[in-house]
């Protein structure tokens, strides 16, 4: 496992230095609310192929809540409740990855690495699961809450994070997948560890992450001292992805400047769409919100 790594090349350097934006740039506050029940606060979020609805998972425990849902920015009502298409129902799902190369097919992941392909149907509303594995090594006491499948459809690759706390740093995994065989097989490249500045307290250093369109792996960092909060986030660049001659690898940047500060949520699910960067809240008790940037990213 790694814990220091060099920036692999000067394309890296030179790519953070122009696209970082400057710290604790403003940000549009025009928050979405969501809903104030707890059981609709969002742990990931995805685009899917329409550009106002977006797939979201809860990450609910009990039988008669629910897992997913859809989130319709042109809608009068922003959000629906999906029904799980099985009897059987995930636990904890805490991140959301779209396919690439697939429309409207994800991977949901559960905090103790059980991962479901799901296929959305727009038009009826409904989700189908294609089938189930799991992230190796998973389990307590490793709690998962971040996960990306990147590359192209033929040519797929995954990576995942254990949250980490106060007195623990994060942990990036990567490596291929093999989603088309009849038995899905995760081979682990490699790990490093992560470690980010703020906040200070009750810290999770990576509640979720997401890929931007130049392969910049970008985090939030949350503050959860529990379900009344008070909580805090900030997003951050911390590194790149290069997939060179079929082979994967993640340079990490030697400091974690913030991107954007969220002084009152919970920003647990993060996705881009376009040009744009989208944040979705679990503030618990106090419900679920969404907001998108308004100038790119």
């Amino acid at each position: 496992m790694k814990r220091y790594t060099c920036l692999s090349i000067i394309y890296l350097f030179i790519l953070i230095s122009f696209s970082c934006q400057k710290e604790l740039r403003p940000i549009d506050e025009r928050w979405q609310f969501i809903s104030g029940k707890r059981e609709l606060a969002v742990s990931g979020i995805s685009p899917t192929t329409d550009k106002d609805k977006y797939l979201v998972v809860h990450d609910n425990k009990k039988k008669d809540q629910l897992r997913v849902g859809l989130i319709d920015l042109g809608a009068d009502s922003l959000y629906i409740g999906l029904e799980w298409p099985t009897e059987t129902l995930p636990i904890d799902l805490e991140a959301l990855s779209g396919i690439p190369g697939l429309e409207n097919e994800y991977i949901a992941m559960g905090s103790w690495g059980f991962c479901y392909w799901i296929k959305l149907d727009l038009q009826s509303k409904t989700i189908d699961l294609i089938k189930e594995f799991r992230i190796p090594d998973s389990g307590p006491p490793l709690n998962f809450e971040s996960l990306l499948i990147l590359g192209e459809s033929d040519n797929l690759y995954v990576a995942w994070a254990h949250r980490g706390s106060d007195h623990e740093e994060s942990i990036l995994y990567w490596g291929s997948i093999s989603l088309f065989n009849e038995d899905i097989v995760i081979s682990v490249k490699d790990s490093v560890f992560i470690n980010i500045p703020w906040p200070l307290t009750a810290k999770r250093h990576m509640s979720d992450m997401d890929m931007d369109n130049n392969n910049i792996l970008w985090t939030s960092a949350t503050s959860d001292p529990g379900d009344e909060g008070p909580y805090k986030s900030a997003i951050y660049k911390i590194g790149l992805f290069e997939i060179v001659k079929e082979n994967i690898n993640f340079s990490i940047l030697q400091s974690f400047p913030k991107q954007y500060v969220f002084e009152k949520n919970k920003v647990e699910a993060l996705t881009f769409n376009d040009n744009k960067i989208v944040f979705a809240t679990d503030d618990e008790n106090l419900g679920a919100a969404i907001n998108i940037s308004v100038d790119g990213y």
